[in-house]
Protein backbone atom coordinates (compact mmCIF):
# COMPACT_ATOMS: atom_id res chain seq x y z
CA UNK A 1 0.00 0.00 0.00
CA UNK A 2 1.38 3.39 -0.98
CA UNK A 3 0.75 6.32 1.34
CA UNK A 4 -0.01 9.66 -0.25
CA UNK A 5 1.81 12.54 1.41
CA UNK A 6 -0.04 15.85 1.54
CA UNK A 7 1.58 18.82 3.24
CA UNK A 8 -0.44 21.68 4.68
CA UNK A 9 0.45 25.27 3.90
CA UNK A 10 2.54 25.51 7.07
CA UNK A 11 4.85 22.76 5.81
CA UNK A 12 5.53 24.23 2.39
CA UNK A 13 7.46 27.42 1.75
CA UNK A 14 4.29 29.48 1.37
CA UNK A 15 6.12 32.67 0.35
CA UNK A 16 7.94 30.60 -2.28
CA UNK A 17 4.62 29.21 -3.50
CA UNK A 18 3.17 32.72 -3.87
CA UNK A 19 6.29 34.03 -5.61
CA UNK A 20 6.55 31.08 -8.00
CA UNK A 21 2.81 31.18 -8.74
CA UNK A 22 2.72 34.92 -9.45
CA UNK A 23 5.88 34.95 -11.58
CA UNK A 24 4.90 31.86 -13.55
CA UNK A 25 1.32 33.06 -14.03
CA UNK A 26 2.45 36.48 -15.24
CA UNK A 27 5.13 35.11 -17.58
CA UNK A 28 2.61 32.62 -18.95
CA UNK A 29 0.09 35.39 -19.63
CA UNK A 30 2.68 37.54 -21.43
CA UNK A 31 4.06 34.56 -23.38
CA UNK A 32 0.52 33.70 -24.46
CA UNK A 33 0.06 37.15 -25.95
CA UNK A 34 3.49 37.15 -27.61
CA UNK A 35 2.98 33.64 -29.01
CA UNK A 36 0.95 35.11 -31.87
CA UNK A 37 4.21 36.49 -33.31
CA UNK A 38 5.62 32.96 -33.71
CA UNK A 39 4.64 31.12 -36.91
CA UNK A 40 2.38 28.16 -36.11
CA UNK A 41 1.30 29.48 -32.73
CA UNK A 42 -1.76 31.51 -31.74
CA UNK A 43 -1.98 34.53 -29.47
CA UNK A 44 -3.65 33.60 -26.18
CA UNK A 45 -5.00 36.45 -24.11
CA UNK A 46 -5.44 34.59 -20.86
CA UNK A 47 -7.04 37.56 -19.12
CA UNK A 48 -9.63 37.70 -21.91
CA UNK A 49 -10.45 34.03 -21.34
CA UNK A 50 -11.12 34.92 -17.72
CA UNK A 51 -13.40 37.72 -18.90
CA UNK A 52 -15.25 35.27 -21.15
CA UNK A 53 -15.89 32.58 -18.58
CA UNK A 54 -16.96 35.24 -16.07
CA UNK A 55 -19.45 36.28 -18.78
CA UNK A 56 -18.84 39.96 -18.53
CA UNK A 57 -18.23 42.65 -21.12
CA UNK A 58 -17.39 45.44 -18.70
CA UNK A 59 -13.96 46.99 -19.31
CA UNK A 60 -12.89 45.94 -15.81
CA UNK A 61 -13.58 42.27 -16.61
CA UNK A 62 -10.19 41.90 -18.35
CA UNK A 63 -8.41 42.94 -15.13
CA UNK A 64 -10.54 40.53 -13.10
CA UNK A 65 -9.67 37.83 -15.63
CA UNK A 66 -5.96 38.51 -15.13
CA UNK A 67 -6.38 38.61 -11.34
CA UNK A 68 -8.28 35.31 -11.45
CA UNK A 69 -5.51 33.77 -13.58
CA UNK A 70 -2.82 34.90 -11.13
CA UNK A 71 -4.84 33.68 -8.12
CA UNK A 72 -5.40 30.32 -9.84
CA UNK A 73 -1.68 30.16 -10.59
CA UNK A 74 -0.83 30.58 -6.90
CA UNK A 75 -3.48 28.03 -5.84
CA UNK A 76 -2.30 25.48 -8.41
CA UNK A 77 1.30 26.04 -7.34
CA UNK A 78 0.20 25.36 -3.74
CA UNK A 79 -1.52 22.15 -4.89
CA UNK A 80 1.65 21.09 -6.72
CA UNK A 81 3.96 21.93 -3.79
CA UNK A 82 1.76 20.32 -1.14
CA UNK A 83 0.25 17.24 -2.81
CA UNK A 84 2.22 16.37 -5.93
CA UNK A 85 5.83 17.31 -5.25
CA UNK A 86 6.13 15.40 -1.93
CA UNK A 87 5.09 12.20 -3.72
CA UNK A 88 7.56 12.41 -6.60
CA UNK A 89 11.30 11.96 -6.59
CA UNK A 90 11.66 13.74 -9.93
CA UNK A 91 13.73 16.86 -10.46
CA UNK A 92 11.65 19.96 -9.64
CA UNK A 93 11.73 21.32 -13.21
CA UNK A 94 10.44 17.99 -14.55
CA UNK A 95 7.71 17.64 -11.90
CA UNK A 96 6.58 21.21 -12.61
CA UNK A 97 6.62 20.67 -16.38
CA UNK A 98 4.59 17.46 -16.06
CA UNK A 99 2.03 19.26 -13.90
CA UNK A 100 1.87 22.09 -16.45
CA UNK A 101 1.27 19.56 -19.22
CA UNK A 102 -1.48 17.91 -17.17
CA UNK A 103 -3.11 21.31 -16.59
CA UNK A 104 -2.98 22.20 -20.29
CA UNK A 105 -4.88 19.05 -21.17
CA UNK A 106 -6.98 18.47 -18.06
CA UNK A 107 -7.95 21.95 -16.94
CA UNK A 108 -7.39 24.42 -19.76
CA UNK A 109 -8.36 22.09 -22.60
CA UNK A 110 -11.33 20.37 -20.99
CA UNK A 111 -12.77 23.17 -18.83
CA UNK A 112 -11.51 26.69 -19.63
CA UNK A 113 -11.43 26.55 -23.45
CA UNK A 114 -14.97 25.12 -23.69
CA UNK A 115 -16.29 27.63 -21.11
CA UNK A 116 -14.74 30.39 -23.23
CA UNK A 117 -16.61 29.17 -26.32
CA UNK A 118 -13.62 27.55 -28.03
CA UNK A 119 -14.53 23.90 -27.51
CA UNK A 120 -12.30 21.07 -26.29
CA UNK A 121 -8.65 22.17 -26.66
CA UNK A 122 -9.82 25.06 -28.85
CA UNK A 123 -11.31 22.77 -31.48
CA UNK A 124 -13.73 25.47 -32.64
CA UNK A 125 -10.81 27.63 -33.78
CA UNK A 126 -10.34 25.28 -36.74
CA UNK A 127 -6.58 25.03 -36.18
CA UNK A 128 -4.17 23.14 -33.98
CA UNK A 129 -2.33 26.39 -33.22
CA UNK A 130 -4.44 27.15 -30.15
CA UNK A 131 -3.90 23.70 -28.63
CA UNK A 132 -0.17 23.77 -29.35
CA UNK A 133 0.22 27.23 -27.86
CA UNK A 134 -1.81 26.26 -24.79
CA UNK A 135 0.38 23.21 -24.19
CA UNK A 136 3.58 25.26 -24.63
CA UNK A 137 2.60 28.11 -22.30
CA UNK A 138 1.46 25.61 -19.65
CA UNK A 139 4.77 23.75 -20.00
CA UNK A 140 6.54 27.10 -19.55
CA UNK A 141 4.42 27.76 -16.45
CA UNK A 142 5.32 24.36 -15.01
CA UNK A 143 8.99 24.78 -15.81
CA UNK A 144 8.95 28.13 -14.02
CA UNK A 145 7.25 26.88 -10.85
CA UNK A 146 9.69 23.97 -10.80
CA UNK A 147 12.63 26.33 -11.24
CA UNK A 148 11.54 29.04 -8.80
CA UNK A 149 9.99 27.08 -5.93
CA UNK A 150 12.41 25.60 -3.41
CA UNK A 151 10.89 23.11 -0.94
CA UNK A 152 11.73 23.41 2.75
Amino acid sequence: MVALIVLNWHHVDFAGVVLAGLVAGYVMAVAGIWAGRVPGLAALDIADFGRRYMVSDRPSAWFFGLAAHLANSVLLTLLWASAILPNLSWPLWLAGSAFGLFLSLGLAGVLIAPMSGLGFMGRHTGSASFALTSVLVHLLWGLLIGSIYVPR
